[in-house]
Formats: structure tokens, C-alpha cells, sequence
């Protein structure tokens, strides 16, 4: 794959299962087996190397922060830590909610030290014989399980709304057969101007429960899935022209009433305003235990 300084920088990233012989196995943080994306990269320079290491150390620090939610520290890896064979071992550590430390990504700055022992050698601009400068860094689906130990609460999932598969479930509310009809075409419209709206660059993403479910029983499920907003309605709101609201970051009994137009308007602002609490709110939990 490599000749010629030409042919540099070599940069490989992929995703792939992996099989461990964990001890003792915790789920989503040391399974036997999980998924993990993994960059390898060969360069001409130190230099060159050294900088895809921090870029990729960036890269991961704004995931977890700017998606995630979920704050983080960056730094360098003791001697005793460091991945074996490389000459320096960056990483991403995130609090949990038991106050333990969460390793939630890492990059490797291996030298030549890997380019030696699997002859990556290239020709230079010199017309000399060199070994190859080289990274690799990655994540796992540990990140899924941090995300949780971040957020979650004793009524299950609290996911921030740029991760969420879905920001916000209208739930109609009709006791009488009389009153669904009705109740159904104010969520369908309310649905479709909702989803006209733009968060992070893409479509507000709006799931209607139509099930013949209680409403408790509906808006239980969806307060443990952790969707960040749950949006009732019955016949009183709709006279009101109005939305009742329940926001996962603010727990599930505070509730209120939202007039309908505010709401499609507000939507994005809304859902900005759930990730920054997250985000805020973990980090004063780390801030306070440190």
C-alpha cells in the first residue's frame, strides 16, 4: 500500500467487531464482543502524525460534548496506561454517575515503533528509505452505555436531542369514541408542522402514538425510552388551540401548557435548550465531585 511519499498519508478508518476474553463482563462497557470504529494511519513526518493524533483526540472530545452531551477531559495517558507499543496514549475521560471515571475514546501516537515491526517503509523525496509515521485511535459502543450512566435516572433514559431517534411523540388523549377523530387530525397537522422545523441541520424528528393504549400507560413507555419531549393532546387543549408538555430533562411530573404556534416555533430553541441543560447539568455534577 505504500511506496512512495506520494502515497502518504495513508488514512484508514473502519468499523468492526471485536472479540475479548473479559474476565468479567459489564455490559456495554466489557462485552465479550462489541462494536468499534478504528482509524490506522501511516505518515511521511512526525510531525504530521503527531497532529492526526490531536485532531482525532478533538474529534471524539466534540461528540461527546456537542452530541453527547456528556463532558469531558482531555490528557495524556500515564506510562503505566499507555497502549502498549505506542509512544503516547491520548483519551477522553467523561464522570459517571457513581463518580468513577469512564474511558470513552482514545488515540495513539505509535512513532515508528509499529512501521518497524510491520516494515511500512517508504521511499522519500530524497529518494530515501524510511519507515512510516503512524496513529490509530478509536471508540467503541461504550459511548452508548456512557451516554446512559451521564443521563439517565431512576425512570430509565434521558436521551439529548441530537442523538434522540425521535425529539418529541405526540400522545392524543380521547376518552370518548366521539372526540378521536378530531383529536387525531390536530395531531396529524400538528405532526407535519412540527417536522417542518429544522434542529441540528436536519428535520424535527416526530413520532405520533396512535395506540388504543391509556395515557399513562403511553407516556410511561415513552418516559423510559428518554424521547426529550412528550407532547398531549385531548379536546380541552384543542379548544385552546394548545399542547400540554412534559420535558424528560425536568422529570416526568412537571408538565404545562404550550400554545400550539409558540410551540412549532420554539420547537428548535426547545430542543437546544434540553441539550445545553444536559450538558450543564452533567457538568456541574462533575465540577461538584472533583
Amino acid at each position: 500500500w505504500v511506496q512512495s511519499y506520494r502515497d502518504l498519508p495513508l488514512l484508514i478508518n473502519q468499523w468492526a467487531n471485536v472479540v475479548r476474553w473479559e474476565m468479567r463482563t459489564r455490559l456495554f462497557l466489557r462485552t465479550a464482543e462489541f462494536l468499534w470504529q478504528e482509524g490506522h494511519t501511516a505518515h511521511a513526518t512526525k510531525d504530521q502524525a503527531i497532529e492526526e493524533t490531536m485532531k482525532m483526540l478533538g474529534v471524539y472530545a466534540d461528540f461527546a460534548e456537542n452530541y453527547m452531551a456528556m463532558p469531558v477531559i482531555q490528557g495524556e495517558k500515564t506510562a503505566g496506561e499507555r497502549f502498549p507499543g505506542a509512544v503516547s496514549t491520548f483519551c477522553i475521560e467523561a464522570m459517571m454517575q457513581d463518580r468513577k471515571a469512564l474511558q470513552a475514546g482514545t488515540s495513539h501516537f505509535l512513532g515508528q515503533n509499529f512501521s518497524k515491526a510491520s516494515g511500512i517503509q517508504f521511499t522519500d523525496e530524497n529518494n530515501k528509505l524510511e519507515h512510516a509515521w503512524t496513529t490509530s485511535w478509536g471508540v467503541s459502543t461504550r459511548l452508548v452505555g456512557g451516554m446512559i450512566m451521564t443521563h439517565a435516572d431512576d425512570d430509565g433514559m434521558i436521551c439529548p436531542p441530537r442523538l434522540a431517534p425521535a425529539h418529541a411523540v405526540i400522545l392524543p388523549v380521547a376518552q370518548k369514541p366521539e372526540d378521536r377523530a378530531r383529536v387525531m387530525e390536530y395531531c396529524r397537522a400538528l405532526q407535519k408542522e412540527l417536522r417542518a422545523q429544522t434542529f441540528a441541520g436536519a428535520p424535527v424528528r416526530v413520532e405520533l402514538d396512535d395506540r388504543d393504549l391509556g395515557g399513562g400507560v403511553k407516556s410511561w413507555q415513552w418516559i423510559k425510552k428518554g424521547v426529550p419531549l412528550r407532547l398531549e393532546v385531548g379536546p380541552r387543549d384543542i379548544d385552546k388551540d394548545s399542547v400540554f408538555m412534559g420535558r424528560r430533562d425536568k422529570g416526568p411530573k412537571e408538565k404545562a401548557g404550550v400554545p400550539r404556534a409558540e410551540l412549532v416555533a420554539k420547537m428548535p430553541a426547545i430542543l437546544q435548550e434540553i441539550q445545553d441543560a444536559l450538558f450543564q447539568r452533567a457538568l456541574a455534577f462533575r465540577n461538584e465531585h472533583t
